[in-house]
């Protein structure tokens, strides 16, 4: 794991300001730049905006992320986080090309596990234990990388599919960072925190003027590099949640209750929506409108609504899960969440919209 020289608040709010700064005052130009040259967002059987809209805002995600962490993240050990930027650069890459000219998902499978495997194997930042989980605990090394790989893979795609209405992902995306941003800076651990607010900062900056009606969306670049980051913090809460004393008021019971709860809706989003594809015959990576958001959009007035509704249905789950998890195991709470999962899955497959008489959004 990466180790640092003492980083204080004031470092953590300075990053958090370069970032914010950076992704606000450049975002526009990028937009003048995407129109001047017609990006736009491809035309497909998924769209649900009208007119043209540029894509692409997550190169200026990347850009804010990048400056602040080299100006403010210390450079000792350099050899670790030149090698995670350098990952999160290569998916930053995939999300620029893909957003150019659509990649076969072959091909953004293999950059993908390239990128975890950068992560991976060079910084040494995997999941080497279950940690009590089904009675298991240390893993064999190879389990280690493999199940490493593979987590951040899906993580990171699982974003990447629920970004699909103004402000949702970036929303969403900054809420789970914040949640791991506070919880690394109060265990004690601030050089992972400022990662964590870097993206925070570089989120939000994109998230004005990706909200309702959007003048701009983060496309594949964007939401490939909120996602790669999430799970890597995801990965780091693991270790390092298992080295504070039980006693500790950060410390959980249910340390994979709490990736899950701070992750839930991409993963509830991407299980649902391969099972529905899977059981219709279908290619499970064969885009649709199935996706949880436009049930919700059915029944809000219009993105910004819809954005709201899922995000505040996300942090009172995510609440609700984090105070079980001080006094429940794993092998209880895990099985809870997927039974809430699928009370969720029901709840859509109802249409309940239809009893709420919101106009028609636009």
């Amino acid at each position: 794991m990466l180790i640092y020289s003492p980083i204080n608040m004031i470092h953590i709010i300075f990053a958090f300001v370069s970032a914010l700064a950076i992704s606000f005052l450049f975002m526009p130009l990028l937009i003048i730049i995407l129109q001047k040259g017609e990006v736009f967002e491809e035309n497909g059987n998924r769209k649900i905006h009208k007119g043209d809209v540029p894509s692409m805002g997550g190169i200026v995600i990347f850009i804010a992320f990048t400056f602040a962490i080299l100006a403010w993240l210390p450079a000792t050990p350099f050899f670790d986080r030149k090698y995670l930027l350098g990952a999160i650069l290569l998916m930053a890459l995939l999300g620029i090309r893909d957003d150019f000219a659509p990649v076969s998902p072959e091909q953004k499978l293999l950059i993908q596990l390239i990128a975890a495997g950068i992560v991976v194997l060079l910084t040494n930042i995997r999941i080497d234990s279950f940690y009590g989980f089904l009675g298991i605990d240390v893993i064999p090394d190879w389990l280690s990388y493999t199940v490493s790989i593979l987590f951040i893979v899906f993580i990171t795609n699982a974003f990447n599919l629920i970004d699909g209405i103004d402000g949702l992902a970036g929303s969403i995306g900054v809420v789970a960072l914040c949640i791991f941003g506070a919880w690394f800076y109060f265990a004690g651990h601030p050089e992972y925190s400022i990662v964590a607010i870097v993206l925070v900062g570089s989120t939000l900056g994109f998230l004005y003027y990706n909200w309702h009606p959007a003048s701009i969306f983060m496309g594949d670049t964007g939401s490939l590099i909120i996602g790669f980051v999430l799970s890597i913090c995801a990965i780091w809460f693991l270790d390092l949640n298992t080295s504070l004393p039980d006693k500790n008021w950060c410390h959980f019971d249910a340390p994979f209750s709490i990736i899950s709860g701070a992750l839930i809706f991409p993963i509830f989003d991407t299980a649902r929506i391969f099972i529905l594809r899977i059981r219709k015959r279908k290619s499970p990576f064969k885009p649709d409108k199935k996706h949880t958001h436009h049930q919700v959009l059915r029944m809000a007035k219009n993105h910004a609504h819809a954005t709201v509704i899922i995000t505040s249905a996300y942090l009172i789950i995510f609440v609700l899960i984090m105070v079980l998890a001080k006094i429940i195991s794993d092998n209880i709470l895990i099985p809870t969440i997927f039974i809430l999962c699928i009370f969720l899955d029901v709840f859509l497959k109802n249409r309940l919209y239809k009893f709420f008489k919101f106009p028609k959004h636009s």
